[in-house]
């Protein structure tokens, strides 16, 4: 009985080892691309896909998607046809993979341990990003004036595209939901 007991113990630190080694390795992965995880608030995020618009004939892509929460609201209360998200950090992957796996929509949301600078955004009709201000104008930006199709629209928390440098968007409102600014813009 003592040597079960003492396996038993010796697997729950393996694998809780295991877990903060995984947590550790996603703050060096955020720390790396420059992008680290912050949650969106839960009683702010319908607020906030609601002031976007958000249908269920989108083909919603959350850039740096973290825990899954944006994703699964989007399908859950919007009934967005598909969901697409990218998150580079593995801790807060595996927990959106769960997420989805609970909440069984593995059929309708799709989430990639990748960067999305490195993704093919064409498909999308609506873009997700909560990123800061220097990487959205000088690298994100850039990239979904190259990839996205006219009339996507692009919902950004916090961080506002500059429209003097990419004229191919156009801001369609502003406003305030909690403590975060968000910014609508669409693809023109």
């Amino acid at each position: 009985m003592t040597n079960s007991i003492l396996w038993i113990a010796a697997a729950v630190t393996m694998g809780a080892g295991a877990v903060y080694g995984l947590f550790l390795l996603s703050l060096l992965f955020s720390f790396l691309s420059g992008t680290p995880y912050i949650g969106i608030p839960r009683k702010s995020l319908y607020e906030i896909l609601a002031f976007g618009e958000l249908t269920g004939d989108d083909i919603f892509y959350d850039l740096g998607s973290g825990d899954g929460r944006v994703l699964i609201t989007a399908r859950e209360h919007f009934g967005v046809a598909r969901a697409v998200g990218f998150e580079i950090a593995p801790w807060p992957y595996f927990v959106s993979r769960a997420r989805v796996a609970l909440k069984r929509f593995a059929g309708h949301i799709s989430i990639h341990c990748k960067s999305f600078l490195k993704a093919d955004l064409s498909p999308a009709s609506f873009v997700y990003v909560y990123l800061y201000r220097e990487l959205l104008n000088e690298k994100v930006a850039p990239k979904l004036v190259r990839e996205l199709r006219r009339g996507a629209k692009i919902l950004s928390c916090s961080s506002s595209i500059d429209i003097t440098l990419h004229p191919q968007f156009h801001l369609l409102k502003t406003g305030k939901i909690g403590s975060i600014t968000v910014f609508l813009y669409e693809k023109i």
